[in-house]
C-alpha cells in the first residue's frame, strides 16, 4: 500500500475504508496488518474474537460467545458506519445461496480423486475458493460461478484431461500429493512451475480449506443464521487442534490415494506452522507414505529460495520413486 501509492490491481487508487473488520482465526500476521491499517486510515475497527478448538470440539458456550459479539459489536458497528439496518431475512437468503455454491465447490475439490486429476487442489484451488471466500459469497453470481466451474470440470473428467496451469494443461501426473500450508504468494507462478516440471499434481490441500471445511459437512444454515456464522468461524481449518488436523490429512491421504505428503512451512503464520514437523511424522507413521518439509513464506519474498526448494523437491520425488521400487529411501 505504501510503496505503490495505494494502487489497486486495476491501476486505480484503492478507496479508503470506512471500517475495518477482522475475524481472527488465522495468521497472527493479520493482527499486525490491521493494526497498521488502523493507524494509516484512522477509521473504526471491529474485532471478532473466535475461541480456539483446544479440546477438539465446539461447545455451546463457544457458539454463544461468538454470537454475542455479532449482536453487540459487529452488527451495531456496521450499522453505525453504513447507516443501514441489519436485515436478518436478507442474511438468510444469502446463506441459502451460499449453501448451493458450497455443494458445487465440494464436488469440484473432490474431483481430484479421479485419475488423472482434472484439477490442482492447491495452486489451482485458490482460484476456486476465491469467489466464495471474498465478496461474492452469498450472491447469485457465486451460485452461477460454481455451476459453470463444475460443468467445466465434468467435461475435463469425461475427456481424461488434467488441470490447467500457467504452463498449459498438465498431462504428466507422476506424483499425487497432499500439501499442508499456504502457497508462496510472492513467487506463486515460479513455485507452481517447480511442481509442474516434476509431474506433481496436488490432489488435496489444507490451505484450500481455510475458507471453510465444507467437505466435512458444514453448510451455512439459513434457519440459524448467526449461529451458523459462529460455527463457520470456529471450524476454520487453522482453528482446529493438531490431532484434528492430523486426522483430516490422513483422511485425504487415503481417500485421494496420494503418493506423499508435503509440508510448506511458512514463517508468517504460526497458526499453520506450529507443530507441522510433528504432524508430518505422524502422517508418515499412519500411512506409510513419505513426507517432505520445505520452507517459504506467503508474504516475505526473502524466505523463498528457488534453488533450495527445487533441490528439496527433486530429492523428495526420488524418495517416492525409491519407495515405489522397494529401495531404501533417501532423506528429503
Amino acid at each position: 500500500m505504501m510503496s505503490q501509492g495505494n494502487i489497486a490491481p486495476n491501476g486505480k487508487p484503492m478507496p479508503r475504508p470506512d471500517v475495518l473488520l477482522l475475524s481472527y482465526t488465522g495468521c497472527y500476521t493479520f493482527m499486525k496488518w490491521f493494526e497498521l491499517l488502523r493507524h494509516e486510515y484512522k477509521c473504526p475497527t471491529l474485532m471478532l474474537q473466535v475461541p480456539y478448538q483446544g479440546d477438539g470440539k465446539i461447545t455451546p458456550n463457544m457458539i454463544s460467545y461468538v454470537v454475542k459479539q455479532l449482536k453487540e459489536v459487529v452488527i451495531p458497528g456496521l450499522e453505525e458506519v453504513s447507516g443501514v439496518k441489519f436485515d436478518i431475512d436478507r442474511l438468510r437468503e444469502m446463506m441459502a445461496r451460499s449453501a448451493q455454491a458450497e455443494d458445487n465447490l465440494v464436488w469440484v475439490l473432490e474431483s481430484s480423486k479421479n485419475k488423472p486429476s482434472p484439477i490442482d487442489a492447491y495452486f489451482g484451488a485458490v482460484y476456486y475458493m476465491g469467489p466464495i471466500f471474498t465478496a461474492f459469497r452469498g450472491t447469485q453470481q457465486a451460485v452461477e460461478y460454481y455451476k459453470v466451474l463444475r460443468k467445466e470440470i465434468e467435461e475435463r473428467i469425461a475427456k481424461g484431461q488434467g488441470p490447467i496451469t500457467p504452463e498449459g494443461e498438465q498431462t504428466d501426473q507422476r506424483y499425487r500429493l497432499v500439501v499442508e500450508g499456504p502457497p508462496n504468494w510472492t513467487s506463486f507462478r515460479e513455485f507452481w512451475k517447480l511442481f509442474y516440471d516434476e509431474g506433481a499434481v496436488v490432489v488435496a490441500s489444507t490451505y484450500s480449506k481455510v475458507g471453510g471445511l465444507y467437505d466435512q459437512g458444514f453448510r451455512h444454515d439459513p434457519d440459524n443464521p448467526l449461529e451458523s456464522l459462529a460455527e463457520y468461524c470456529l471450524k476454520c481449518y487453522t482453528n482446529n487442534n493438531m490431532p484434528q488436523r492430523v486426522d483430516l490429512i490422513e483422511q485425504y491421504m487415503n481417500e485421494y490415494e496420494a503418493d506423499g505428503f508435503l509440508t510448506n512451512s511458512i514463517k508468517s503464520c504460526n497458526s499453520f506452522a506450529a507443530g507441522e514437523l510433528l504432524m508430518m511424522r505422524e502422517i508418515e507413521k499412519r500411512t506409510g507414505k513419505p513426507g517432505a518439509f520445505i520452507e517459504t513464506d506467503l508474504v516475505d519474498p526473502r524466505y523463498f529460495s528457488h534453488a533450495n526448494v527445487k533441490n528439496r523437491l527433486e530429492s523428495y520425488f526420488q524418495m517416492i520413486e525409491q519407495r515405489r521400487g522397494g529401495s531404501k529411501p533417501v532423506a528429503a
